[in-house]
């Protein structure tokens, strides 16, 4: 009898260890995945939109221009000299994104000129690189660098925006809507198409 229970105490044993063993291999599988498809070191909803604009670290009240409607809960805005600024909407999932999308076309085409460009800024990496070279920094070689662009002018702003969608992973959900702009109108942004 006593020999019968030292077998089922030694099946049982072996049963708890290995179900401890898949809990912890389960647990650790899914902490390696969610690591590797969300990525590391990129910040939660809220804060991608501070976290896209230069110098937003620097104090910048999260906030967005009142020139354009509220199209997304994570929104930035990012003031400069001269008028310049660039105002960020953050979506993290793809029908969310796709209403903030139309619901802005759809201001944009009432208030404004909306037209679209085809914007080359080769010249300016290049410049850029020239000027790391010279402080010996390393960079990259870049061909012809231009991108689709939708140009936007209105009595109140003209400037561009870009939409950047799944820049990080493809497996993930993250979304740019982004308005490089200038307060006023300027001298006809539409000179400037390449």
């Amino acid at each position: 009898m006593n020999w019968s229970r030292q077998i089922f105490y030694k099946k049982i044993n072996k049963k708890i260890a290995f179900l401890v063993f898949l809990i912890v291999a389960l647990v650790g599988i899914w902490f390696i995945l969610d690591t590797l498809l969300i990525g590391s070191g990129l910040p939660r909803s809220e804060s991608m939109p501070k976290w896209y604009i230069p110098g937003a670290w620097r104090g910048n009240v999260q906030s967005c221009t009142s020139f354009f409607p509220q199209i997304s809960p994570y929104c930035n805005l990012g003031k400069y000299s001269e008028g310049k600024f660039i105002n960020v909407w953050y979506f993290d999932d793809e029908s969310e994104f796709l209403k903030g999308e139309d619901t802005l076309y759809r201001c944009l085409n009432e208030n404004g000129s909306v037209f679209q460009q085809k914007l080359n800024i080769s010249t300016e990496l290049q410049e850029k690189i020239k000027r790391d070279e010279a402080n010996n920094s390393w960079g990259p070689i870049i061909g012809s660098h231009s991108f689709n662009a939708t140009g936007y002018e209105s009595p109140e702003t003209s400037g561009y925006f870009l939409v950047y969608e799944r820049p990080f992973l493809e497996t993930r959900e993250d979304y740019f809507i982004v308005y490089y702009g200038i307060t006023g109108l300027t001298n006809s942004l539409k000179k400037h198409q390449s």
